[in-house]
């Protein structure tokens, strides 16, 4: 575990980072290659505030009151509600999906790796070869890891910046598809629902009275990853390829580590670590099968959200949150949970309609 003062100062560059990254790997899927419409943009920045700050309000609340890694802590946290034990599965979801998209990371970039370089061989061996490289940097010290992604995802936004062609932005009907676009990349390009953010704050909660002060820095980082995504969302050359599989490398390596770390407070056995670990980046070298997998990316990380959101919302006790968050005043403690409570199901129950129609061409 960090110590308190870098905790505080690594969890914005996490999700400066994967916000970044993230996002540009699910454009595709996503369909946000190039989108400049005035309208989607600015239904973004609203779902910024009315999302994302609630929700990494909740993550860090969390973290405070439990003191501990998610899936260690969701033990205490279903104790303290006196909830079904069924709960403590977000906690399990989550460490299972960080693997998985660790390896969906890992596939976007070697599939434009192959792109850019024709490579002689599949681009699901490269994708094998980095999944082994993202376990042995899992192994070194988070400083030194840090400090690497966050100078190869500058790589990364300076190259796309600088290789961006100038496109004609425009006004555009808002649908509900395009709702379902927003919330995805405002929660689940977020990283938010993984509990990444939670894990790294928890020692920096320790010393903080209220949540906000831990918070914003790492929304501010949200808003400039994401807000980045918009002149980066598309891989142009063979040096902007090579940059993102290396912050792409990293990243994962930094979300194995993660898992394991909570694996070890759990005492998970090591075969139960390495199938957990491995497998749910493994399969995304299975041939054809990664678009559908970007699916349930995006289904899964929505499902996760959804989740928090109703146990905190809805089954925790209201006096223990309120306590980790210690508003200033009860007001903002109730417009909080006004939108953790229905805003925030509301929001990802309308987006998975309207995937669902996306799919169906509804």
């Amino acid at each position: 575990m960090q110590d308190q003062r870098t905790s505080f100062w690594t969890t914005p560059i996490l999700a400066f980072c994967l916000s970044l990254l993230l996002s540009v790997s699910l454009a595709p899927a996503l369909g946000l290659v190039d989108y400049q419409q005035y309208d989607f943009w600015l239904f973004w920045v609203f779902s910024m505030l009315i999302l994302a700050l609630p929700f990494t309000i909740l993550e860090i609340a969390l973290a405070k009151r439990a003191q501990s890694t998610p899936l260690q802590a969701f033990v205490k946290l279903t104790r303290e509600a006196d909830r079904s034990t069924r709960w403590r599965l977000i906690g399990w979801g989550a460490v299972v999906f960080i693997p998985f998209l660790a390896g969906g990371i890992l596939e976007f970039a070697a599939q434009h790796i192959d792109t850019q370089f024709t490579l002689p061989f599949s681009h699901s061996i490269l994708l094998l070869i980095c999944a082994v490289v993202a376990v042995a940097l899992s192994l070194l010290p988070r400083l030194i890891l840090f400090i690497a992604l966050f100078v190869a995802t500058l790589a990364v936004i300076i190259i796309g910046v600088l290789s961006n062609t100038v496109h004609t932005w425009q006004w555009t009907a808002f649908e509900l598809k395009e709702w379902a676009k927003v919330v995805t990349l405002t929660l689940v390009t977020g990283g938010l629902g993984l509990g990444l953010y939670w894990q790294n704050a928890v020692n920096a909660v320790k010393t903080e009275q209220k949540a906000l002060p831990v918070v914003l820095p790492i929304w501010l980082a949200q808003v400039l990853g994401l807000g980045a995504f918009i002149f980066v969302s598309k891989v142009h050359s063979n040096l902007h390829a090579v940059v993102l599989l290396i912050a792409a490398v990293i990243l994962a390596g930094i979300f194995l580590q993660y898992v394991r770390e909570q694996f070890l407070e759990r005492q998970v056995s090591i075969v139960i670590q390495a199938i957990i670990l491995l497998l749910p980046i493994l399969v995304w070298a299975i041939p054809q099968a990664s678009s559908a997998f970007y699916d349930v990316v995006i289904f899964f990380g929505l499902a996760l959200c959804f989740a928090h959101a109703v146990f905190a919302g809805w089954l925790m006790k209201i006096s223990h949150l309120r306590k980790s968050i210690n508003f200033s005043s009860e007001a903002s403690y109730n417009v909080w949970r006004v939108l953790i409570r229905i805003i925030v199901p509301l929001s990802i129950i309308l987006a998975l309609i309207g995937w669902i129609m996306a799919l169906t061409g509804v």
